[in-house]
């Protein structure tokens, strides 16, 4: 199939909106074309099936099915934008990529382990987060992988759970799929193939990447035997540099049996990543350890300070006892500024406890935001070389003055002048996530975790930055760590419940959410989400219980303003884009987005990049890039804005498992 293959007035019926450049490529399930998105003024590929496919398929099911596999919405998997049919030709479109596949860079010779071990980490994660949906790839291959910007991102679901239903539908080869990664199971044309079979294909492409070669080559039909009949050879015995581990790992992905491969993709990221450490902590040079400056404190004071901070950095993310604790933090604190009234380390740290208790409702905030930035602007009178003011006043200009790039030169400020300050760090990490740079901000999170790490606070920073970067199945261990240190702390309930769910790991992921729902005051929920679960299963009854949260929300939104910061800088309307995010209503979301930035505009980018959420799901509504354009938000309209250059990655491959 080629481009003069296609019927003219298929090609005329696109040219209303995309105007068609070249074909990028073709296979036995479609044909690739590069156009120009004429109303929103992007590249992208679209995708047109052959059209014994698309008849097989018919344009009611393609477009039903497609709209579930568009519920794909991860850092390292390319998404649908859109979809149609004309003049009987069945078509999607997804971004452009202007980075190699792996094919190409394949072309080099065999990849170092250490690169191998990421790609792999990156496409169990996109696998594990599909297969939590129902969605089985099929046609995993080395052409399907984009390497862009340091990571992998795995592309063309558009027709994998259609090709899942084709009724004996074959390609030229018999076999649906490309034969030289074909699990068994695909090679004898069964029709049990689930998530494994897409295992068997993560590890023939791992075979390549480490040796050069696939496992088995030749003829067709002899490979397909191979795959069926045949053991491959071990990494190892072509490649003895390579760690047995990884070797093993390959070797158990490529089992003939199903049972016998690693049960889940998520078990793979497990076997593939263990959190790295971070890098050295800062030596402390606070004034709680004393110091020769104006800000020193003398001690007494010292001892009340470094009590009142303690309190504050375990209490400033609220929930259960925060108020307690924050009341407690302001005694000590009260007790230092009656001693040393112009010490302006005592100064900011007052100004921090009084604004937080505003912000979490303990006070009224209008008089806490007037007190706090009183007391943080005379100690910024006194002395504007401690860090923690600047740190301070970055994190209002961020959360609550809409001052991103303001926030920016202060956060950054404060983290070279106090780099012992783990809130600053902490701050500064959000920062630089919400500006995409996520590596640094990986190494602020880690950073700030270890310099306060019985503070849950900070132990959720770093799983949000894990979550950014798509790697859920490392974002759950901070947060059961921030769990034990504070039970009942919803944030890192809820990411929770997100992680486990995307990583595929379901028994966690309802273990999370009935305990969401018991924090929420809402027992009642937990029977009727456990019946659901033993009649529909785990990901249809979430997305009725999702169901249940956007109802009830809606219906607060009705009473009370949903633009309104009340306890917290997450607002109730960021709550329900949220939720609209998980269940893949993507328009209704958008409805939320553009009302948000109608009534706080310089929020957007926060609420774009902040919010655990991926919001490249809004490209599929052709409001999203013009609102993007007025915002002044440009930048997040590029698909590279979404990674990090690999030179920024380079650290923290090193980091990761099998670097030796």
């Amino acid at each position: 199939m080629t481009v003069g293959d296609l019927p003219a007035k298929f090609l005329g019926a696109l040219d209303t909106r995309f105007a068609v450049e070249r074909e990028l490529g073709r296979g036995g399930m479609g044909l690739v074309l590069l156009a120009q998105d004429k109303s929103l003024d992007r590249r992208v590929a679209i995708k047109v099936l052959p059209p014994e496919v698309a008849r097989q398929v018919g344009p009611d099911r393609f477009l039903r099915e497609i709209r579930l596999t568009a519920r794909l919405v991860h850092p390292n998997i390319v998404p649908l934008f859109d979809s149609g049919e004309a003049v009987g030709c069945l078509y999607y479109v997804m971004p452009y990529i202007e980075g190699e596949t792996l094919r190409g860079r394949l072309a080099a010779g065999p990849m170092p382990p250490v690169e191998v071990v990421r790609i792999t980490g990156d496409l169990a994660e996109a696998l594990a987060y599909a297969h939590a949906l129902g969605i089985v790839h099929r046609d995993l291959k080395p052409d399907n992988v984009f390497w862009y910007g340091g990571r992998a991102l795995l592309a063309d679901f558009g027709i994998a759970t259609t090709t899942d239903r084709l009724d004996g539908m074959r390609t030229g080869t018999g076999i649906i799929g490309t034969v030289s990664y074909m699990s068994p199971e695909q090679a004898t044309g069964s029709h049990e193939v689930d998530g494994r079979s897409d295992l068997y294909s993560l590890g023939c492409v791992m075979f390549e990447l480490l040796t050069g070669r696939a496992p088995f080559e030749g003829n067709p039909l002899p490979v397909l035997y191979a795959h069926a009949m045949t053991p491959p050879p071990t990494v190892l015995s072509l490649r003895p540099d390579v760690d047995p581990e990884l070797s093993r790992l390959v070797e158990r992905l490529m089992a003939k049996q199903p049972a016998e491969r690693p049960p889940t993709a998520a078990a793979v990221i497990q076997a593939l990543r263990a959190e790295p450490e971070a890098g050295p902590v800062p030596t402390r040079e606070s004034p709680t350890t004393g110091g020769t400056g104006r800000g020193a404190l003398p001690p007494g004071i010292r001892e009340l300070h470094e009590q009142g901070t303690s309190l504050f950095s375990r209490a400033m993310q609220g929930g259960e006892g925060a108020r307690a604790k924050l009341e407690m933090a302001r005694v000590y604190l009260e007790k230092a500024r009656a001693q040393a009234p112009d010490n302006p380390y005592v100064l900011t740290a007052l100004g921090d406890v009084v604004h937080v208790q505003g912000v979490r409702g303990y006070a009224d905030l209008r008089q806490a935001t007037e007190d706090a930035l009183a007391l943080w602007m005379r100690a910024l009178a006194l002395d504007d070389s401690i860090g923690e003011i600047h740190a301070s006043l970055g994190a209002n200009f961020l959360y609550w003055q809409d001052d991103f790039e303001t926030a920016g030169t202060e956060l950054n400020r404060g983290v070279e002048l106090a780099p012992h300050h783990a809130p600053g760090r902490r701050h500064y990490g959000a920062w630089l996530k919400i500006a995409g740079r996520t590596a640094e901000a990986l190494e602020q999170m880690r950073i700030a975790r270890d310099l306060e790490p019985h503070a849950a606070f900070m132990h959720v920073g770093l799983a949000d930055v894990l979550m950014a970067l798509g790697r859920y199945g490392q974002a759950v261990a901070p947060l059961r760590e921030a769990l034990r240190l504070q039970p009942r702390y919803e944030a890192a309930l809820e990411r929770l419940e997100m992680s486990c769910h995307r990583a595929g790991r379901h028994e966690e992921a309802l273990g999370a959410r009935r305990s969401l729902l018991g924090t929420r005051g809402q027992p009642d929920r937990i029977g009727v989400l456990d019946q659901d679960v033993a009649l529909a299963g785990w990901v249809d009854a979430r997305d009725r219980d999702l169901r249940r949260d956007l109802e009830a929300l809606l219906a607060a939104a009705e009473h009370q303003d949903p633009f309104k910061d009340a306890g917290t800088s997450r607002q109730l309307s960021d709550t329900i884009i949220i939720v609209l995010a998980e269940l893949g209503e993507w328009s209704q979301a958008m409805d939320w987005v553009e009302r948000g930035y109608h009534r706080r505009p310089g929020r957007l980018r926060r609420v774009l990049t902040d919010l655990p959420f991926d919001y490249h799901g809004l490209a599929s509504d052709p409001r999203f890039v013009p609102l993007l354009r007025t915002a002044g938000l440009a930048d997040l309209m590029a698909w590279e804005s979404r990674f990090e250059r690999l030179d920024a990655l380079l650290t923290e491959m090193k980091e990761d498992r099998g670097t030796d």
